[in-house]
């Protein structure tokens, strides 16, 4: 699949080609006129000047791309910035060639068509038009004034205006032709090109979606083994824990520490029965919508059922603050509440991850008109911009080894978009991370496919 910088880095290596091959054939067509048609050309120096900025210009383009190992932004503005740039030198050393060698009666001067087709195939509509301007200006302007060349110039209506002091029917058909045929190739061009784009973009979604499908169903195959192969070892630790725990009521041991041993007992039970829950919501959701039945409950339901399954330690220091208007504890909202909790646990438990073992994490809830609003807020390092990008890939982790499996963004990215909602992340290194998660104010069903 091609990505944005990779085609951006294809179009400006052909352009450099092409670049090339024009830089080439001016040099052969100024050899060919003045050493074979014995044209005296006025200023052939000037000309090898300009041909010479185009080249050490396009040595410098091609150095730049060569050292662009991955573009450091997929905006649209920022694509279209350097080979608009390239292009817009591209139309001046035209017009500065043709300015020398007769203007608008050389032949040569239908090369602003090549201008204008390639800027509408490459770039956005805004920068295609603003080059059709600009070619139309230099134009008019070497309509205005030009260095004649005799053998070019058959008729005294194309003189350079400047110098005749009015404008010709045949220039002036000249111009109106010129404008009329670039505003159609940049019309027509633009909007194919557009489609082109939006086509691509569709058809990349669809790959990203489906590459997100087949993940979502290895790791649904993966959860349910998990849980299958871990039932059994499980239910043997709770059958031994509860012997242990059993006899120790009809025995009771006079150590001191022996208090203490049954309290251990029950946390290894109570631990056990948690375990035994997560793997069953492992095997039967596996962060996918599928066959969960669709709940309305209120947000403040939501959000007990987000804090349940965490440590209790976080309740104990309240490490989780929310701040929920109390408007909203009896809003209700129809979701798949086991996912969707499961989900929001998911983030709370990364930011709790990301600080330091006594630091806050900050949730704030807001009912708008069209859409839900949570924000999350950490008290951590913060998160390098590289390492940003990659947060939603899965398997993808920054916790230590043995802390984390990278699978609790994805999933999360995948239930809340499966929703029809957004997840968003932004970070400052040093000042912690904000994940801002945004759900339709409607009834929220999976999509079709999903149950």
């Amino acid at each position: 699949m091609v990505t944005v910088g990779q085609q951006f880095r294809i179009n400006l290596g052909w352009l450099i080609k092409l670049r090339w091959f024009a830089v080439f054939g001016q040099l052969v067509t100024i050899a060919f006129v003045t050493l074979l048609l014995q044209i005296q050309l006025p200023y052939p120096s000037a000309l090898l000047i300009v041909l010479g900025l185009t080249a050490a210009s396009n040595v410098m383009l091609a150095i730049w791309l060569r050292g662009q190992d991955q573009m450091a932004s997929s905006d649209p503005v920022y694509l279209d910035l350097v080979p608009g740039i390239v292009m817009i030198m591209d139309i001046f050393s035209l017009t500065a060639l043709l300015f020398a060698t007769g203007g608008p009666n050389n032949p040569f001067a239908i090369f602003f068509v090549v201008n204008i087709s390639l800027s509408a195939t490459l770039l956005r509509k805004t920068w295609s038009w603003s080059l059709t301007g600009l070619a139309t200006v230099c134009f008019l302007f070497l309509v205005f004034q030009h260095v004649t060349i005799s053998r070019l110039t058959v008729s005294s209506d194309l003189y350079p205006v400047w110098e005749t002091g009015r404008v010709s029917l045949m220039q002036a058909g000249l111009v109106i032709s010129f404008v009329l045929c670039c505003g159609v190739i940049t019309y027509f061009v633009t909007r194919i090109t557009a489609e082109l784009r939006e086509q691509q973009a569709g058809l990349r979604h669809a790959q990203q979606q489906q590459a997100r499908s087949e993940k979502l169903e290895a790791l649904g195959t993966l959860a349910a083994g998990t849980a299958h192969e871990l039932a059994t070892p499980l239910s043997t630790i709770a059958v031994v824990a509860r012997d242990v725990e059993k006899f120790f009521e009809d025995n009771p041991p006079e150590d001191p520490g022996a208090k203490e041993v049954v309290q251990d007992i029950h946390l290894i039970r109570s631990q056990l029965d948690r375990c035994r829950s997560i793997l069953n919501r492992m095997a039967s959701q596996s962060g996918q919508a599928v066959g969960e039945s669709i709940q309305t409950l209120s947000i403040a339901d939501l959000w007990d059922l987000v804090l349940e399954d965490l440590s209790p330690e976080v309740e104990e220091n309240g490490l989780v603050q929310s701040d929920i208007p109390a408007e909203l504890d009896d809003e209700q909202l129809t979701v798949p509440a086991i996912i969707l909790s499961q989900a929001l646990r998911g983030l709370v438990q990364n930011a709790l991850d990301a600080g330091e073992p006594d630091s806050i994490v900050k949730v704030k809830i807001r009912g708008f008109a069209s859409h839900w609003f949570w924000q999350i807020t950490d008290q951590g390092p913060g998160i390098h911009p590289e390492v940003l990008r990659r947060i939603s890939e899965p398997f993808f982790s920054t916790k230590p080894v043995g802390k984390g499996m990278g699978l609790g963004v994805f999933l999360a990215r995948n239930v809340i978009e499966r929703l029809d909602g957004t997840i968003d992340f932004s970070s400052t290194v040093g000042e912690g991370t904000q994940v801002v998660v945004r759900l339709p104010r409607k009834e929220n069903t999976p999509k079709p496919g999903d149950q």
